[in-house]
């Protein structure tokens, strides 16, 4: 299943919210033709939200009657709608009830607390710690939630196939059907927790498993199990989303970093080892930059350019995964920017690189070709590249020079002058002309005390 990003506005590569891209399928003809979210329990969970509010949004903001079946896993929308037009009209359902409105995670939860004139939505983020209510004149699906809480909605029983708190199952089917009942299968992240680790209780009937929405119906003891095989084997990690495997790494070298190791040997082949079962070569340099560069870049490209060797050679992706992070940390850190961002540095640290054979002349030409606003704003990028300018045509002049050494030679069959292209302090080039030296031989022997010319014999 495809995955994209909560925040569809972000263009962040190891943006770490991810969600499954909607599928839709329409059925049905004429007055009866309708949309079914196939993977509507999906984005809810990604959400963190139960689907019925997903579900609602879409009838609130189409004008349409939803029907909602979580026993069969069925969220129908009435109408014939296209997958994108309901993927745009879940970006405004995030916005306005996912999205923090301080800093834009989708780490938040709702709640609600009634009074006698109505009552308040709650959002709490788990990220920067806003809290906050929702106008609940904002949107038509306020009013639904406030009749279905939050907490309600997690509390409500999951229909089973056995017995149901205080409905039978005939009842309980004839109240999802009716396109108004709640999402009783949505829970809490505490209580999927709970779940999972197999802590679900059996209160003599007062409390029932509410697992169906999360699909797993193994016992306890076969979940333990699998935890352990897979914890044993590490294949669950090569299952997880390219940011949420950087984000691992990103881990592992902080702390090393932290812990003064990163310039050990067995560190660094562990760094590298750990880059390649996660299958993050190539991103790898970019982590690492964002990890170990400050406004002392040129020094610190000396004190670990062993690491940073390692991850770089033979590897052309990574090389300029490297150039990116340059242009990412001028573009996220203020104190970064004011040091470096300018034509004289920028131009040392190239060189630097280049120098260290850290980055191959080719790379660096692809990456100068085109200006990204991947990684920072695109006046940055097109800027960066623009104090980049002599050092690139530098590098293409160099090189031309040096693919003509071995084809210019004078008619005399000596070589032309050598030119040894030095730079300097300022980034300049010094070009210095070493004098030839011609070995003379002399075509003559001694032969009896006397001195034969043997050209003239």
């Amino acid at each position: 299943m495809a995955m994209i990003n909560v925040n569809r506005q972000t263009n962040d590569m190891f943006y770490r919210y991810k969600m499954p891209k909607l599928i839709a399928k329409v059925e049905g003809t004429g007055n009866g033709i309708k949309t079914v979210i196939v993977n509507a329990t999906a984005i809810a969970k990604a959400l963190n939200r139960p689907t019925t509010y997903v579900t609602k949004f879409f009838g609130c903001e189409l004008g349409a009657q939803v029907q909602m079946n979580a026993k069969e896993d069925r969220y129908i929308v009435n109408g014939s709608h296209d997958c994108e037009k309901l993927q745009n009209l879940l970006d405004g359902f995030i916005k306005r009830f996912v999205l923090c409105p301080n800093c834009d995670n989708p780490e938040t939860k709702l709640s609600f607390s009634s009074k006698r004139n109505g009552g308040d939505i709650h959002q709490v983020c788990a990220a920067c710690g806003y809290q906050g209510t929702i106008n609940m004149a904002s949107h038509k699906l306020t009013t639904y939630i406030a009749k279905n809480p939050p907490d309600a909605e997690s509390k409500t029983d999951t229909p089973t196939d056995t017995k149901v708190k205080g409905k039978s199952k005939g009842s309980k089917k004839n109240a999802h059907s009716s396109g108004n009942t709640r999402d009783s299968d949505e829970g809490s992240p505490n209580e999927h927790a709970t779940k999972s680790n197999g802590h679900s209780k059996d209160r003599g009937g007062d409390e029932e498993d509410d697992d169906e929405d999360w699909g797993d119906d193994l016992t306890p003891a076969v979940d333990d199990l699998t935890s352990q095989i897979k914890g044993m084997i590490q294949t669950n990690d090569l299952d997880k989303p390219l940011n949420e495997r950087c984000d691992q790494f990103n881990r592992l070298v902080e702390k090393k970093k932290k812990d003064k190791q990163l310039n050990q040997i067995e560190t660094i082949k562990d760094i590298v080892a750990e880059a390649e079962r996660l299958e993050i070569m190539e991103q790898a340099p970019f982590v690492v930059a964002q990890c170990i560069f400050t406004e002392n870049i040129i020094k610190e490209i000396d004190e670990y350019k062993v690491l940073l060797s390692k991850l770089c050679t033979k590897n052309t992706k990574g090389q300029k995964y490297l150039l990116h992070a340059v242009e990412a940390l001028i573009g996220e850190r203020a104190d970064v920017r004011a040091k470096i961002y300018n034509k004289k540095t920028m131009s040392k640290i190239l060189l630097k690189f280049y120098d260290e054979d850290l980055v191959e002349e080719e790379t660096f030409y692809r990456w100068h070709e085109k200006a990204s606003k991947r990684y920072t704003d695109k006046v940055t990028a097109k800027e960066i590249r623009e104090m980049a300018n002599e050092f690139i045509q530098w590098l293409k002049t160099a090189e031309e020079s040096s693919d003509d050494d071995d084809d210019n030679e004078n008619s005399d069959g000596h070589a032309e002058p050598e030119i040894d292209f030095t730079h300097r302090a300022g980034g300049g080039i010094e070009v210095i002309k070493e004098p030839v030296t011609k070995d003379v031989v002399e075509d003559k022997i001694e032969h009896n005390g006397e001195i034969i010319d043997i050209d003239n014999i």
